[in-house]
């Protein structure tokens, strides 16, 4: 039988088991199959029945991980979408919990009227209720049943809207970086100028790549 530890008494080195049925089972530190500090409540076990009473032997705690801090030692769920069914406006997603001493079901219900409220696509819903549903086995290791509601929508979109706001802030604004510099024509003032300055030096090639230039230069010897 496989259940998750409910209370640990480390003096008297006792437990309780709370097994996938709801029953409730107690066992000494003898009947652990490993270190018994090793054990925390919401530690998933498995054991098995002394006959005709509420006694665990044999408890035997699932191996677990570290955490990315390092700080705590957490399991990770295997957990695998299995469908969905709804009915009138209320869906509702399953989802199977593998682990190696059984398959536990979880579902989580949404009701799609608020999905279109919030202008969140249905096709997303598999996905938001498989993380609300890892975030509630932290909370609530033994639920089975879960509802992502009205306020869970809302810490969504409240999340949604801060993060297009953070990208908009590192995508530059229109004309943040300037426009590009005016392109400067010769004026009439300048174009003497020119004239003056290419006939005072006689430059021939000033002459040839200015054509506007040479054009002035003979007027004004016309005059």
């Amino acid at each position: 039988m496989t259940g998750r530890i409910a209370g640990l008494a480390a003096s008297t080195r006792t437990g309780t088991i709370r097994g996938e049925d709801g029953s409730h089972f107690v066992f000494c530190g003898a009947a652990v199959l490993g270190d018994f500090a090793s054990l925390a409540v919401g530690h998933r076990v498995s054991f098995v029945i002394v006959r005709g009473s509420y006694t665990a032997l044999n408890v035997f705690g699932e191996p677990l991980r570290a955490s990315a801090s390092g700080k705590k030692r957490v399991e990770a769920p295997d957990l695998r979408y299995t469908g969905f069914h709804q009915s009138d406006n209320v869906r509702t997603y399953s989802f199977a919990e593998l682990t190696s001493f059984q398959s536990a079901q979880h579902c989580v219900t949404v009701d799609v009227a608020l999905l279109l409220k919030h202008h969140i696509a249905v096709q997303e819903g598999p996905e938001l209720c498989l993380h609300k549903l890892m975030s509630d086995l932290k909370d609530f290791p033994e639920s089975i049943r879960h509802h992502f509601g009205d306020e869970d929508l809302l810490a969504l979109v409240a999340s949604r809207a801060e993060a297009l706001a953070r990208r908009r802030l590192k995508r530059p604004a229109a004309g943040r970086r300037g426009s590009p510099p005016p392109t400067l024509l010769p004026s009439d003032g300048n174009r003497a100028s020119s004239a003056v300055g290419a006939s005072s030096f006689g430059s021939e090639q000033a002459s040839q790549d200015f054509p506007h230039v040479k054009a002035t230069v003979l007027a004004r010897l016309r005059e």
